[in-house]
């Protein structure tokens, strides 16, 4: 349940566009990422995000997870908005039924009370709800990473563009990170212990956790209109490289989990009202993942598709 829990966690990944209205502080775009959170509050959808990840194994081969997930956010005013976040995941291990069911439904409060323009700084803050048993248990008794016990993740999120710099090209760059603490519900105990092996058995609940990640963007955008014009293709100047981090860690004892890493490497492509993104999954160490696996990710934006309906806050619609 763990594994998948990660596994799923992991995804976030499809389409993208050259935004203006994302994200933006001062001539910076923050990008969508796909192992994080963007520390944006915006009218949007990823729809689907699909990732495929071996999963930690001392067999071979080893266990596949696959998830398509989908999220849709909305504004409630200029500057909070909730999220709805759910998916269906797979995990197929050999000699055994492919166990598949939903996620559990999370739902995400965000509020963005600072941006600086000048140093191209913007920071939110947010909480995270997980609702147990929303989601579905699969064959083989399998829960797909839908725990029993619901938790609650107090996060905040930031992004910093490096065009304030005396760095050259570097001013292309930007930073964006998060970090969150999740309570569960109902705390993991030790509900009893094996008297041949000694290993003990857990009770239904789950351990407080930390969790966060760090995304490092380098726009051709901002490389060509804020450093130097290199008359590069449209094409291109809509792409931004970018490389990602996620990472969790069991906060209390008893846990019956390990800290987790899971390295994002690749591309975003950013329109007008859309955006695509891909990226290779590397895992950090054993207790993520036995090889690399694939995120990818469509991303709509509807304050530029209906800017005058469901792109603008709910506030403002009457």
């Amino acid at each position: 349940m763990v594994r998948l829990f990660i596994a799923a966690a992991a995804c976030a990944v499809l389409l993208a566009s050259p935004a203006y209205a994302h994200g933006v502080a001062g001539a910076h775009l923050f990008v969508s990422t796909l192992l994080i959170d963007d520390p944006n509050v915006a009218d949007e959808a990823s729809f689907p995000t699909f990732m495929w990840l071996p999963q930690p194994s001392d067999t071979s081969p080893a266990p596949v997870a696959y998830s398509a997930n989908i999220e849709i956010d909305k504004r409630l005013t200029e500057n909070f908005g909730i999220g709805i976040a759910t998916g269906y995941s797979w995990l197929r291990t050999p000699s055994r039924k492919t166990a598949n069911g939903w996620q559990n439904l999370s739902v995400t409060a965000k509020y963005k009370p600072y941006v600086n323009a000048e140093h191209e700084f913007m920071l939110s803050v947010g909480v995270t709800r997980n609702f147990a048993r929303t989601g579905a248990t699969g064959a083989n008794g399998e829960t797909l990473g839908n725990a029993d016990t619901g938790s609650t993740t107090p996060k905040i999120y930031f992004g910093k563009g490096f065009g304030d710099l005396p760095i050259g090209p570097l001013r292309a760059l930007a930073l964006t990170g998060t970090i969150g603490f999740q309570v569960p519900d109902k705390r993991l105990k030790i509900a009893d212990v094996d008297p041949d092996s000694g290993s003990p058995t857990f009770n239904n609940g789950l351990a407080n956790q930390w969790q966060g990640g760090l995304s490092l963007q380098y726009s051709i955008r901002y490389l060509e209109t804020q450093v130097k014009d290199h008359g590069l293709p449209e094409f291109v100047k809509r792409l931004t490289p970018l490389v990602e981090l996620s990472w969790s860690s069991p906060a209390s004892k008893p846990n019956n989990g390990a800290t987790q890493y899971l390295f994002g490497v690749g591309v975003n492509y950013t329109a007008t009202d859309y955006a695509i993104t891909v990226e290779a999954l590397i895992p950090g160490n054993r207790q993520t993942g036995s090889h690399p696996g694939f995120v990818a990710q469509f991303h709509l934006y509807f304050d530029d598709m209906f800017p005058h309906s469901l792109g603008k806050p709910v506030a403002q619609w009457f």
